[in-house]
């Protein structure tokens, strides 16, 4: 195992799916990628890039701090747990499709996900980000409960 992809909101499953990630990369001295996807705070991805384009940069502002922000965290937790290369990267968009482009486009081994995100929505299905990348992957996708 070379690289691994965990995704994260900064809610407490994302937390516990970076520490799991973040063990896992250091076992196998792999790469460990982090991803952030704007969406993931609760707007669909057109929806908040027509908002930001009509309500002006602040919006776009407050969420490319906010997903760094979340990021630093997952960065930090991760480097304390052993892992040693660790990329971060933020996308704007529909949660499950970016992560599975990302996973694509960096060809990585598996992704680790929280069972649940930080919406309401989302608290009361499996998990539907989790849900869809379990059954679009096309490599091992692990579900952090």
């Amino acid at each position: 195992m070379e690289t691994i992809l965990v995704a994260t909101d900064g809610s407490e499953g994302a937390d516990r799916a970076v520490d799991f990630a973040a063990r896992l990369a250091s076992k196998y001295q792999a790469r460990l990628l982090i991803i952030n996807v704007a969406a993931g705070y609760g707007l669909p991805g057109q929806i908040l890039r027509q908002f930001t384009n009509a309500s002006g940069a602040w919006l776009e502002e407050t969420l490319t701090s906010l997903s760094a922000e979340t990021l630093k965290s997952a960065r930090d937790r991760a480097h304390s747990l052993g892992a040693e290369s660790i990329v971060l990267e933020s996308h704007c968009g529909n949660v499950a499709q970016a992560v599975l482009d990302y996973a694509d486009e960096r060809n990585v081994d598996a992704i680790v996900v929280g069972k649940r995100g930080s919406s309401r929505l989302a608290a009361a299905l499996l998990g539907s980000v989790s849900q869809k990348l379990v059954n679009l992957a096309d490599r091992v996708v692990i579900v952090v409960p």
